[in-house]
């Protein structure tokens, strides 16, 4: 039997740098229990203007939509 180099369970410092590797650096989002601790990851080695935490998700998809329409890059939306 094969196995893959990918973890079975997606951990939060490999999903990070997936995403980095795609150019995704710009996250916003409504923090909950289920990306508690992506979250904090973010928060820890992200710089503050790259991490909004929003009041609401509508707040968040129209900050993702803002930062594409201002840089042409794709940000992440953060939500369960």
């Amino acid at each position: 039997m094969a196995y893959s180099s990918t973890p079975s369970k997606l951990e939060v410092d490999y999903f990070y740098k997936l995403l980095a590797t795609k150019g995704i650096d710009f996250f916003c989002g409504v923090p909950d229990s289920l990306l508690k601790s992506f979250c904090a990851y973010v928060t820890d080695n992200s710089p503050v203007e790259k991490h909004i935490i929003t009041a609401n998700e509508g707040t968040a998809v129209a900050m993702s939509a803002g930062y594409h329409m201002a840089t042409g890059r794709v940000a992440s939306n953060l939500k369960k």
